[in-house]
Order: C-alpha cells, then structure tokens, then sequence
C-alpha cells in the first residue's frame, strides 16, 4: 500500500495535535508547580518538573526564582504556540492549490514566532550563566531552555519556505490570468 500525500498530511496533523496537547501540559505543568512553590509549598521547587530544581534559587531569591520559571514557562508557551501554528497551517492546506494568501501569511508568522522564541532563548541562557556564575548553580536547567541557536536556524529556515511560498503564490496568480 501506498500512502498518498493526503494520508501523510492526516498522519502529521495527528501527530503535530498531540506534541501541542504535550507541550500545553509541560506548560501547565510548569506553571502550576512554580505558583505552588512559590504561594504554599516551597518544597516543591525541588521537583518543578522532570527533574528541574530550583529550590537553591527560591531559598536565595524569589525575585531570581520569578524570573527563571517566567523564562522557562514563557519558552515553553512559545513552542506550544509554534505547534498551533504548524497545526493551523496543515489544516489550512490545500493540496490542489498550495499556494495561497493564508498558508504564506501562517508560515510568516511562525517563522517570527520561532525568532522570538530564539531571543528569549537567549536572553534565558545569559540570565542563567550569569545566574550560575553569580548566585546559585542552577542543574538541568539548559534541556528545559533550550538552544537559541537551534530556533534562529528553524527561524530561517521557515523564513525561506515562506519566501518561496510568497513566490508559488505570484506564478500561481500568473498561470490563472493567462489560462
């Protein structure tokens, strides 16, 4: 059996459905631990979430504390905001015409979702460095950050898709008027 293009697109938009329902949960996850640990139980901040720890953090600053899971819940929030973009755009598909007006302007915007994702990215690795130099050490923190580097290289890599939906969209119009 072959799979056609419309069963690969069906298949990634299950799949794409449950890494948002994951990433939302991390998020929530995140969120609710650090408002626990921050408001009733600061023991919780020893466990936040797969192993992240920031109870040295808490003990010494709750300013610090505020700003690292802000950070980190914010980051989080982003990738699940760029999955629900990726959803939207493999709803939005339409395989006879796959250029148009809505599937270049929702890959524009995922491709700047994903630059503001890479800047707060780095903005919470430089915190944290100097955070470490600094203040506390902070373990396992980067998995939970992630690299900066890797979302500017998705960045310009859906930047171009875009441009070049941008361009389909122009030869499109172009074949239409002169058929």
């Amino acid at each position: 059996m072959q799979l056609t293009s419309k069963q690969i697109l069906g298949a990634l938009q299950v799949l794409t459905w449950i890494a948002f329902i994951g990433l939302c949960i991390e998020t929530g996850a995140i969120l609710i631990t650090s408002s626990i640990s921050l408001f009733f139980h600061p023991e919780a901040a020893a466990d936040l979430y797969l192993g992240l720890d920031l109870s040295a953090l808490l003990h010494y600053s709750r300013w610090y504390y505020v700003q690292v899971t802000s950070l980190i819940i914010a980051l989080y929030a982003l990738k699940a905001y760029m999955v629900f973009h990726l959803i939207q755009i493999l709803q939005q598909i339409n395989l006879v015409h796959p250029f148009s007006q809505t599937i270049a302007h929702l890959i524009s915007r995922l491709s700047r979702i994903a630059i503001g994702t890479a800047v707060l990215s780095f903005i919470a690795n430089g915190t944290v460095d100097w955070l470490q130099k600094h203040v506390v050490e902070l373990p396992n923190l980067n998995e939970h950050i992630g690299d900066g580097a890797a979302y500017l290289f998705f960045a310009g890599i859906v930047y171009i898709l875009a441009q070049v939906f941008n361009r389909g969209m122009e030869i499109q119009s172009e074949n239409e008027l002169t058929v």
